[in-house]
């Protein structure tokens, strides 16, 4: 015996879904259903002037196992038809960046051969290799292939878009066997919806000096819209220019230490009055947990895809 199933029903007949007959839905929107390709066909001409494909659900952590107590993290919602260069505006805006330093999205290889360790004096050839190939606009390939894509942008030098000369350092992530694209004649859908692409850790880099490494996941869709949205996140963005992760820690350590020293002093002044993203008011007090996701929203308000 068919039993109907609620509010399920074709688009063009009206053919109700039950237990024993399921109806297709739209391979685009996700919403919109049919009883048979017949059907869906006959609508497509009207159907596609208002189908838009769901939006994209990002995890995006910052260097995760590295930075915890708190973690730093966000999650979006993002238009399926932005590009990636949008993707990297709205991910500047969450995490609290001010966009002056070069960045890129790497597709890593799941399959990939790990890097050889180095001695030092391999290391100092292996620099002065890359320096050369920076110069003459060439690719030194000094390890197995680590990615299948590399979502460069296209003009680093902007001023609008960073001026950054973390970007010298750009020839030490290529390859000649990875691919590169420009992050603005690429849509985020080209790449999450790739099935080559299904398995592969994507990771999003920004600053090529002190290397500033996101964690991208995509763990669900959600309605179409037309801008950009966090939905959740913690942990208070990192200072730039701070000397990596590293320095991240430090700086932190410094605001916890109960008798600091001459030096974290130092670090804490410096933060609170000259870093390019300061923040007058510190880190103390719990304040490493502090982030607006009403303030992100109302920046990213503004960013129409």
């Amino acid at each position: 015996m068919e039993t109907a199933l609620k509010e399920s029903k074709c688009a063009v007949c009206d053919a109700i879904e039950t237990s024993d007959r399921k109806l297709l839905q739209c391979g685009r929107c996700k919403q919109t259903k049919y009883c048979s390709r017949s059907c869906q066909q006959k609508d497509w001409k009207s159907h596609k002037k208002s189908c838009k494909a769901q939006n994209y659900i990002l995890k995006v952590d910052l260097y995760p196992e590295e930075i915890r107590d708190p973690s730093i993290s966000r999650t979006l919602s993002c238009p399926a038809d932005a590009n990636f260069d949008q993707l990297h505006d709205a991910l500047q805006e969450a995490f609290g960046y001010i966009n002056i330093h070069t960045y890129d999205f790497k597709i890593k290889d799941p399959n990939a051969e790990p890097e050889p360790v180095l001695d030092p004096g391999m290391e100092i050839h292996r620099k002065m290799m890359w320096d050369m190939a920076q110069q003459d606009n060439k690719i030194y390939d000094w390890c197995p292939r680590q990615n299948l894509l590399r979502i460069v942008e296209q003009h680093p030098f902007m001023p609008e878009k960073g001026t950054g000369i973390d970007f010298l350092l750009n020839s030490r992530r290529r390859h000649t066997k990875t691919p590169e694209v420009y992050s603005d004649e690429i849509k985020l859908s080209k790449v999450f919806d790739d099935k080559e692409y299904l398995n592969a850790p994507i990771q999003y880099e920004y600053d090529f000096n002190e290397s500033w490494v996101h964690d991208v996941k995509v763990i669900g869709r959600a309605e179409a819209t037309s801008r950009f949205q966090c939905l959740d996140g913690e942990g208070h963005g990192v200072a730039e220019d701070v000397g990596g992760v590293h320095g991240w820690l430090e700086l932190r350590k410094a605001y916890n230490a109960s008798k600091p020293t001459k030096g974290q002093e130092e670090r804490k002044l410096w933060y609170e009055t000259e870093a390019v993203n300061k923040d007058e008011e510190g880190l103390g007090d719990g304040r490493d947990r502090f982030w607006d996701r009403g303030a992100v929203n109302r920046m990213l308000s503004v960013r129409i895809v």
